[in-house]
């Protein structure tokens, strides 16, 4: 069995997050200036012969770990099994008809299966850095892409490559992937693993995105919650 940590980035340099990996006993493979996150992720599979047996991490290269790595390896270990799609540290329990996990966040939803769950840290630094609380840990539909945990197992048992009916080379990959694992009886699931994301979580979401996520309504929206679809104005900004 192998541990291997999949980084799309745009420059191949130490960072926070590969040097957290590597202490906790992880291979860091960096997938540097590919044109499509679903590419990076597919030929990274393909040359790495990812098997059933290895555990897989698909990570952004601008967060920390804030457990320990004992405490990161022990959360992983304990949730990872065969009956597991992937691992994460944000997601809906359910996924509404908007398409868009977060949303919700700091109201009622419409729905009580729908609630929220997971945390993230945003900011430069540990001193000004603030959390986003979006609810207790347990069971996703679906889960965010910040960090993703699988295993080789489910990796080759969903496909990675982007569908054609997307738009954005950058968005939805997170969905796409774990609803997958989803639909085919593997479990998602919010663990208790802090990240601190160097950003403000105030992010606008472009119209590629949009459009995508227009794409992943038309492919599998009649599955989610009922909730009318809104136009990118009425959604929040991302977390």
């Amino acid at each position: 069995m192998r541990k291997l940590a999949f980084i799309p980035t745009r420059e191949e340099k130490d960072r926070p997050i590969k040097t957290f990996l590597e202490k906790a006993g992880w291979t860091v493979k960096y997938l540097v200036n590919e044109s499509s996150i679903f590419d990076a992720y597919t030929k990274a599979f393909k040359d790495n012969n990812i098997i059933a047996k290895d555990k897989v991490i698909l990570c952004h290269d601008d967060i920390q770990i804030l457990n320990t790595p004992e405490m990161f390896n022990e959360v992983v270990d304990k949730n990872l099994n065969k009956d597991t799609g992937f691992l994460g540290i944000a997601g809906p329990q359910r996924l509404n008809k908007t398409c868009c996990w977060w949303h919700g966040l700091g109201r009622e939803y419409p729905h009580p299966q729908s609630f929220l769950r997971g945390c993230v840290w945003h900011g430069d630094s540990l001193e000004e850095c603030f959390p986003t609380y979006y609810g207790g840990y347990g069971e996703a539909e679906v889960l965010d892409g910040l960090l993703l945990i699988t295993t080789g197992a489910t990796i080759n048992n969903i496909k990675t490559a982007k569908p054609k009916e997307f738009s954005s080379d950058w968005d939805y990959y997170d969905m796409y992937y774990t609803l997958q694992a989803n639909r085919k009886g593997r479990k998602n699931w919010v663990v208790p693993i802090m990240v601190l994301h160097a950003s403000e979580g105030e992010g606008a979401m472009s119209e590629e995105w949009n459009e995508s996520r227009l794409a992943f309504h038309k492919m599998y929206g009649d599955e989610f919650l009922d909730v009318t679809l809104p136009d990118q104005s009425q959604l929040p900004k991302s977390e």
